[in-house]
């Protein structure tokens, strides 16, 4: 066990789950393989005014949208209450700085680890937030974030891609696909891009393992960042794949789940990961 961590078995996955701040999934493996996640260094920090220091650390974490510095940053500092089962593993995180309630419930289905986020208003007005599941991998695998159409053919726009400010579509980390974006996860410049309005997977491979994201189908409610339901961002330090949920308003005592379901498997090459992950 390390250091202000729970390391749990469920099933073939190896979990580390942080006691001393969060929620967070610090690690997760398959059986004796290769870790997935990022652990970052204690420098590995943001401040913004108002949010105080942000301490990133790596691994799985829920986060609020849409970004504002003093809710989204809000530090999950404090201890957690982790409450583990045979199968299942909930991670409770104390109201943050925000008014803010986090917690991570993770259960054993199968071959798949369903993880269930809940963001809660612990607060006394009604909040405008969603929910925001973010993992942060280590760097050297190949991301597969999928950008085909939902629905059938037709001469309507039926999906979007989604630049931010700082974006370069000639970064040499990105590369395409049918079907796909394909990121480097090299250490480099910021970039991120978002799809929308409904992929339901995103993977990410490296040292013959792919871990694939099924994300939960998109609800009516308006998206964060123009409608990018599934986000990468990738940085000198990590990769993040994130998922997020419909900005609705909280009122205060009610609470928001996001359903994410995690599967990790041994895989060849970016070839076999695209099948799998993109379906072609």
């Amino acid at each position: 066990m390390s250091a202000g961590a729970l390391d749990l078995e469920l099933g073939p996955y190896r979990l580390s789950v942080a006691t001393g701040f969060g929620p967070r999934v610090l690690g997760m493996r398959l059986g004796a393989g290769p870790e997935i996640f990022a652990n970052l260094s204690p420098e590995v920090v943001i401040d913004l005014p108002g949010s105080g220091t942000y301490t990133f650390r790596g691994g799985h974490r829920l986060w609020a949208s849409p970004e504002i510095p003093g809710v989204t940053y809000a530090p999950d500092d404090e201890p957690c209450r982790v409450v583990s089962e045979e199968d299942d593993v909930v991670i409770i995180g104390p109201t943050d700085r925000a008014g803010l309630t986090k917690s991570i419930a993770i259960h054993l289905a199968g071959d798949r680890l369903v993880v269930d986020h809940t963001l809660g208003n612990a607060g006394t007005a009604s909040r405008e937030v969603g929910p925001w599941a973010i993992t942060q991998l280590r760097l050297g695998g190949v991301a597969l974030v999928p950008t085909g159409s939902p629905v059938a053919d037709g001469p309507q726009a039926s999906h979007s891609l989604i630049l931010w400010p700082y974006t370069d579509l000639s970064d040499p980390r990105l590369s395409w696909r049918l079907g796909s974006l394909v990121v480097e996860a090299k250490a480099g410049p910021p970039l991120k891009l978002g799809v929308g309005p409904a992929p339901s997977r995103l993977g990410y491979l490296i040292d013959g393992h792919v871990f694939i994201k099924e994300l939960p189908p998109s609800g009516p409610g308006v998206y964060p960042d123009r409608g990018a339901a599934a986000q990468i961002y990738l940085n000198e330090d990590f990769c993040e794949l994130e998922s997020v949920g419909p900005v609705s308003a909280l009122e205060p005592g009610a609470s928001i789940s996001h359903r994410e379901v995690w599967v990790v498997e041994t895989c060849e090459d970016v070839d076999a990961a695209h099948r799998r992950v993109v379906g072609e």
